[in-house]
């Protein structure tokens, strides 16, 4: 099979990682589709908000009052705020823009401030505090390769439920180790796809799978 036109995101991999069988189902033949929860939809929703506060100082909603202070703290940090950014990567691992056909690496940075050699990121949360460090780590390497002045990044998880944090700070001379680590993971993508070969990961995630009606291997 070609792999020349697979993309990435920190999502996409972790469903690689979870079940190849439903990567396959969903992002290679695309028979089936994720609709979302309304765990999902909520957070959309949460995200979108804390967007327009951020950006336009539109209001919270009442669901989401209660982030103000947090809203008005990432405020007082001072750099060059940014919501919402779109940082896309070609295969050669140069910046490019989302929809352009070199695309090959796609993240969305929830906050990201800029400063003269160091920036900060963040990523909101709205579901358990399960952090996985390789999504911190990947939007590391967006900001090194999108801003070459910088020499340091503080990646945090922000967990909206109870303000929870965890962070962990990446210098420049640690990227091609993560390098390694990241591109080591879409290898194995691509050689399922290169051998046709997607094995099933019968878990407890089988339930929420878009794919579990026409898997032999589902766990309803």
């Amino acid at each position: 099979m070609e792999n020349t036109n697979l993309t990435h995101s920190f999502s996409s991999i972790k469903m690689y990682e979870n079940c190849p069988k439903r990567y396959y189902h969903q992002r290679i033949t695309k028979e089936v589709q994720d609709t979302g929860s309304d765990a999902t939809i909520y957070g959309e929703r949460v995200h979108e908000a804390l967007e327009h506060r951020l950006d336009k100082k539109v209001e919270l909603p009442s669901e989401s009052k209660t982030y103000e202070p947090l809203c008005k703290s990432i405020e007082g940090l001072g750099g060059t705020l940014q919501v919402e950014q779109k940082l896309t990567l070609s295969e050669n691992l140069t910046p490019t823009t989302w929809w352009e056909k070199d695309a090959w690496l796609r993240s969305i940075l929830d906050v990201l401030i800029i400063f003269e050699d160091e920036a900060i990121v963040m990523d909101w949360k709205t579901g358990k505090r399960r952090p996985d460090f390789s999504q911190l780590e990947m939007f590391a390497l967006q900001v090194f390769s999108h801003y070459p002045n910088i020499k340091k990044v503080k990646s945090t998880f922000v967990w909206l439920k109870d303000l929870s944090l965890d962070s962990h700070t990446y210098n420049r001379l640690d990227a091609d180790d993560l390098w390694v680590k990241l591109l080591s993971k879409t290898e194995r993508i691509n050689q399922s796809l290169t051998n046709n070969n997607w094995p099933p990961k019968p878990s407890g995630l089988c339930r929420f799978c878009p794919a579990k009606n026409i898997c032999e291997f589902s766990l309803n």
